[in-house]
């Protein structure tokens, strides 16, 4: 049945941002030092458009799109496109070559990594075919109305790719629940700490070290969570100082690098922050641990990562501190021998009595991070759901020796979300905030819309849960009658070095082959109407940057290169195409995500650039499923082809006009 109908492949390119600012500095560093003969030529095609030689420099733009300024009305959008490929066409190709050439040296003077990689064949697609600035940060993710804008990530994007119109995120309903009081009123966490306060029990929780602001993490973690939560704990219910334990994660990821101890930019410290938070409270001595969350935050079921972490929180490994001075040092040490925060070495701050921190039989642990998917080994740990870690390391070709996860320690776990459903149903884990399905997701929806037709995901396992979990629209599983096929390669293992997220450099390129491979033998069989990838190299490696910039370049490359190959297939097999991605990374030369657009750009089989379809030419991720489907030819426009969307800014549309 499907080989009758329109079909499409989407591809999400994990990371895949632009940098307006950065670029225009490339083309400014490049414009000044251009021969000046070139420079000439270059300002005689503008004129040939009626535009000045200020305009003029927008020809060295290697994507033209990316010259525009976000929200620029659509007819001058395309006007202004149009008329930059029009001079480009009164250059010869020996002046382009040079241009380009220029521009790449330029950009790698200037670690401007999209444009440094050289991945022309990227360019040329996106240029040759209908490309649209998409905002993936910020409200439009989802998150709370902050300035600067909460950066983009792979969760939340995966999340409005997959969504017919806005999807809320967690932290934002955390936040008005703190706002409107139903925070500290939430019977999961009273019953937690009030039980634990009755039997004496310690109370142990854990919060990644970021998220003060919307520029400095907020992916896992938001800092008026961790304030709310130390009121609710110490004020409320008046808990003493010495029967709270936490552990402190360092970030260096969706922060900067080094942020637990450097303040960079009015951001970082955030272990200078922790001890004036906690000392408000007198609970200085309440800090018991801190770990890098490459050990405590560990997403691809690496076993020797979490029983790191188990082994930190019950005394068995650690270096020893007893001030924070102490904890400063150490994390200095660290960097000093080219670690990142992620990799911070254990730390375990000893009591006031001189004994090693531990969490005992009995003891209750609170996890104060929203994010599902980096959360699950540590609670699975904790909770002894050792059959499920085991499955789950299995699936990714690992092979636990799951014996001390056997451990018996029988804690009161309360979780701020809900990271697994097995957890609570299985294992007894209180959450606090439950997280909903998205009800508009497209493919929860696919049934209804589409029918009884196959659609399959693909990605490397360490963006699984994004190709399944989080694209879903937060579902485990498919929902029934959609007929789903999934296809995960294994990412690089300690067999190939990679012992953590830090070690993804050592191969660069990741899985962008066997995943371009896996694209190409689903859209041979022609038995799926829509194929989604995702491509992970360039979220994976920029997050090392600016350790990693020549790896970074190789990342971009591949996954420029895997795109290319796809849409070449797809045009073979007369596919429409959707290229986008999660959220912008790799192009700000730091270890964090970012709040730039990323480019979604179209595809049709027959060559012929797709009709933009809204007023703005600034798209939405919310609008990738609505322009699927329309690709599809299973529009969701009103039969009298007016578009209600534009009236309601947080509802999707198709970004084309018709398939």
């Amino acid at each position: 049945m499907a080989n009758t109908k329109q079909k499409a492949v989407l591809a999400v390119a994990d990371g895949l941002g632009f940098n307006r600012s950065r670029s225009k500095d490339v083309i400014e560093a490049a414009w000044a030092q251009l021969d000046q003969t070139d420079r000439a030529r270059i300002e005689s095609a503008a004129k040939h458009r009626g535009h000045d030689s200020v305009w003029a420099k927008n020809l060295l733009y290697p994507v033209r799109v990316e010259s525009l300024e976000s929200d620029t009305p659509t007819s001058e959008a395309i006007a202004w496109v149009h008329d930059l490929q029009t001079c480009r066409d009164f250059l010869n190709a020996e002046l382009i070559e040079r241009i380009d050439t220029h521009v790449e040296i330029m950009a790698d003077q200037k670690r401007y990594v999209p444009w440094a990689s050289g991945a022309r064949n990227l360019w040329d697609l996106r240029n040759k075919n209908l490309s649209i600035p998409t905002s993936a940060a910020g409200i439009w993710a989802g998150f709370e109305d902050l300035k600067p804008p909460v950066q983009g990530n792979s969760e939340t994007g995966h999340q409005q790719i997959g969504n017919m119109q806005l999807a809320p995120q967690l932290p934002l309903e955390i936040t008005n629940a703190i706002k409107t009081g139903d925070f500290f009123e939430n019977c999961a966490l009273n019953s937690t700490i009030a039980k634990a306060k009755e039997r004496a029990a310690t109370i142990n929780f854990c919060f990644l070290l970021s998220g003060v602001g919307g520029n400095d993490g907020r992916v896992h973690s938001a800092w008026n969570h961790l304030e709310a939560f130390l009121e609710l704990i110490f004020e409320r219910h008046h808990v003493s100082p010495d029967k709270v334990q936490m552990q402190a994660i360092l970030d260096g990821r969706d922060s900067a690098a080094h942020s637990s101890i450097i303040a960079q930019y009015g951001s970082g410290d955030f272990v200078g922050k922790l001890q004036a938070l906690l000392g408000s409270y007198n609970a200085e001595s309440s800090l018991a641990w801190v770990v890098g969350r490459s050990t405590a935050m560990d997403r691809d079921y690496r076993e020797a990562a979490a029983k790191a972490d188990f082994d930190l929180l019950t005394g068995k490994i650690g270096k020893q501190a007893t001030t924070y001075n102490d904890v400063r040092s150490i994390i200095a040490a660290s960097h000093t021998s080219g670690k990142t925060d992620q990799d911070a070495p254990s730390i375990a701050i000893l009591r006031a009595d001189g004994t090693v921190p531990v969490i005992s039989v009995g003891d209750a642990f609170i996890d104060l991070n929203f994010r599902s998917d980096r959360q699950r080994s540590k609670i699975g740990s904790l909770a002894g759901a050792r059959e499920f870690l085991e499955s789950e390391g299995e699936s990714r070709g690992r092979k636990w020796d799951g014996a001390w996860i056997d451990h018996k320690l029988d804690l009161d776990i309360c979780a701020i979300a809900e990271y697994h459903p097995i957890f609570e149903s299985k294992y007894g884990v209180s959450v606090a905030f439950h997280t909903k399905p998205h009800a508009t997701n497209f493919l929860a929806k696919w049934p209804d819309t589409i029918g009884a037709d196959e659609y399959t995901l693909i990605a490397e396992s360490v963006k699984s849960s994004h190709m399944g979990y989080f694209f879903r629209g937060r579902r485990e599983e498919s929902v029934d009658d959609a007929n789903e096929a999934r296809f995960i390669t294994p990412s690089h293992s300690e067999e190939d070095g990679v012992k953590s997220d830090t070690d993804f450099y050592l191969h660069p390129g990741m899985r962008a082959k066997e995943v371009t491979a896996n694209v190409r033998n689903a859209i041979s069989s022609n038995t799926s109407r829509l194929i989604c990838c995702n491509i992970a190299a360039t979220d994976m490696i920029g997050h090392l940057l600016p350790t990693r910039y020549e790896e970074a370049k190789v990342a971009y490359r591949a996954a420029a290169d895997a795109l290319v190959e796809m849409s070449s297939a797809a045009k073979d097999y007369g596919r429409y195409m959707v290229i986008t991605s999660d959220h912008g990374n790799i192009e700000d030369d730091t270890s964090a995500h970012s709040i730039n657009d990323v480019l979604t750009t179209i595809i049709r089989p027959d060559g012929v650039e797709a009709t933009v379809g809204i007023p703005v030419f600034q798209a939405r991720l919310f609008d990738i499923a609505p322009t699927l489907l329309e690709l599809l030819g299973v529009s969701q426009r009103p039969s009298d082809g007016s578009l209600s969307a534009d009236t309601d800014q947080f509802v999707g549309r198709p970004l084309v006009a018709h398939a």
